[in-house]
C-alpha cells in the first residue's frame, strides 16, 4: 500500500510506503467502522474509494494565520507543469514572497538557469539548494516571524481567483491536507480518513500534534501561551463544512453530497451546519 497523495514525493518510496505494521493497522480499522464506498474524481481521473466518513464530522479550524506549525516544512511533491507556468506568470509576486529568484541570485546563478530550474528541476529550484539555502517548501513564505503560508495560494488571492482555481495550482497534497488516502498497490481501490486519536497509527501525519484537527489540544495551558489569539473554540466545525468547497474540487461533489448525506442521517451534523460558508480558504 502506498500514501496515495505523496506518490510524486521527491523523495519517492522512502516517503510514500506504508510499512507492514501501518498495513494492518489501517486494514484492521476500515474492517470495523462504518464505511461509504463510492467514486472520486482526483485530477480529472475517477478512483473506487472506501471513505472512513464519520472522520468528516470531526471538528477542524484551518486558522493558518495564527498557526505556528511549519507544515510547509518539505516540498510535498514534484511540481505539476501548471503549477510551474503559474509561477512563471506570477515570478516577481513569487520572488517577493519567497525571496528565492533573489537567494539564487545571491548565490550565484544567473537567472536563465533559474527559469529553467523553475521549468524542470523537481523542486523548482536546483536540487543543491533543497532545505540548505532554500530551506522548507519551495512555495512556502512567512508574512511575518511567526506564520508559513503558501505564496501559490496568496498569489491565487491577489489575482482574486476563486477555490477552484487556488485548488488546480496548488499540489493536491496541499489542498487536502490533513487528509489522509492511502491506496493498494495498483491504484484500485483508495482509503479515505482523517488523523485523529484512533487512525493516527497508520495515517502520515500526527494527529496529537496538529491544532487545526485536535480540538483537545487547543484548550491546554501549554497550547495557549504559544498561541494566546489563534484556533479560538467557537471557530471549529465539522471538516465536511470547513473544507467542503477545498473538498468539492478536490474530490469531488458525489463525494462530498454523498459524506453530508450519510452524517446528516446519523445526526453527526445538522442541516443548520451546511450554511457555514468556507472562510480560511478565501481569508487574505
Amino acid at each position: 500500500m502506498n500514501y496515495f497523495l505523496f506518490l510524486n514525493h521527491p523523495k519517492g518510496e522512502e516517503v510514500y510506503k506504508v510499512n507492514k505494521k501501518r498495513e494492518e493497522m489501517l486494514r484492521e480499522h476500515f474492517s470495523r467502522v462504518d464505511i461509504l464506498k463510492t467514486e472520486v474524481i482526483l485530477r480529472g481521473k475517477t478512483y473506487e474509494a472506501i471513505v472512513d466518513y464519520t472522520a468528516f464530522s470531526n471538528l477542524a479550524n484551518f486558522d493558518c494565520f495564527n498557526c505556528q506549525d511549519p507544515c510547509c516544512a518539505d516540498n510535498p511533491v514534484i511540481y505539476e507543469k501548471n503549477t510551474r507556468e503559474f509561477i512563471l506568470d506570477n515570478i516577481e509576486s513569487y520572488n517577493k514572497k519567497t525571496k528565492n529568484i533573489d537567494i539564487l541570485l545571491e548565490c550565484g546563478y544567473k537567472i536563465e538557469e533559474i527559469i529553467k530550474s523553475i521549468e524542470e528541476d523537481s523542486c523548482m529550484v536546483p536540487n543543491e539548494v533543497v532545505e540548505n539555502e532554500v530551506s522548507l517548501c519551495t512555495c512556502s513564505f512567512k508574512p511575518n516571524n511567526e506564520s508559513v503560508l503558501c505564496s501559490l495560494h496568496a498569489i491565487c488571492l491577489e489575482n482574486e481567483s476563486g477555490i477552484e482555481e487556488i485548488v488546480k495550482k496548488k499540489p493536491l497534497v496541499c489542498s487536502l491536507w490533513p487528509i489522509d488516502i492511502i491506496t493498494e498497490d495498483d491504484e484500485s481501490l483508495l482509503y479515505i480518513t482523517v488523523p485523529d486519536d484512533f487512525t493516527t497509527g497508520f495515517t502520515i501525519e500526527d494527529y496529537y500534534d496538529t491544532p487545526c484537527i485536535n480540538k483537545e489540544l487547543t484548550q491546554s495551558s501549554k497550547f495557549r501561551r504559544k498561541n494566546p489569539e489563534g484556533f479560538l473554540e467557537q471557530e471549529y466545525f465539522p471538516l465536511i463544512m470547513a473544507y467542503g468547497e477545498t473538498l468539492k474540487y478536490s474530490l469531488g461533489e458525489k463525494f462530498c453530497d454523498e459524506v453530508k448525506e450519510k452524517l446528516l442521517i446519523e445526526n453527526l451534523i445538522f442541516i443548520e451546519e451546511l450554511d457555514i460558508k468556507e472562510k480560511q480558504i478565501l481569508k487574505k
